[in-house]
């Protein structure tokens, strides 16, 4: 099984990669920090069997003593419009350390809208057994497919 892993919080990214890692030891992790960079991606290479997604992104990698330009509060949104818009059918979840993000009415309207969208994972630092529990059901589905 093959994920492609879009982050830009270092701590986050870090704790997502060793459960993977620890959790499905088979599996091969691609990492990408920036909507311009996940997409660039997305676009080369789609044979992955999921794609775990921020959904608050810079729009360009984060150098040293570079910005990445804008700071996109629905990246992970506009992420799954291009790849409708391609007609790329990579199976996606948003896994996101904000709240709101979570309500049932703005899933509901991601999940109408893009038939590849599995739902989104609370990555709450307070609660790690949650998101990781989470987080392993959404790839197991997806590695017993």
């Amino acid at each position: 099984m093959k994920i492609l892993l879009i982050e830009d919080t270092e701590h986050k990214k870090d704790q997502i990669v060793s459960f993977i890692i620890e959790e499905f030891p088979s599996v091969h992790l691609e990492l990408r920090k920036s909507y311009n960079s996940g997409l660039r991606e997305i676009i080369k290479n789609q044979d992955y069997s999921l794609i775990l997604l921020d959904m608050s992104l810079p729009n360009y990698d984060i150098e040293p003593g570079e910005t990445g330009g804008d700071f996109e509060s629905m990246a992970g949104s506009f992420l799954l419009q291009e790849m409708y818009r391609r007609d790329i059918n990579i199976n996606v979840a948003i896994v996101t350390m904000y709240k709101n993000y979570t309500d049932e009415e703005f899933n509901s309207g991601l999940k109408d809208s893009f038939s590849n969208y599995l739902g989104v994972v609370y990555f709450n630092f307070n609660d790690p057994d949650s998101w990781k529990n989470e987080l392993r059901t959404i790839i197991k589905t997806k590695n017993n497919d």
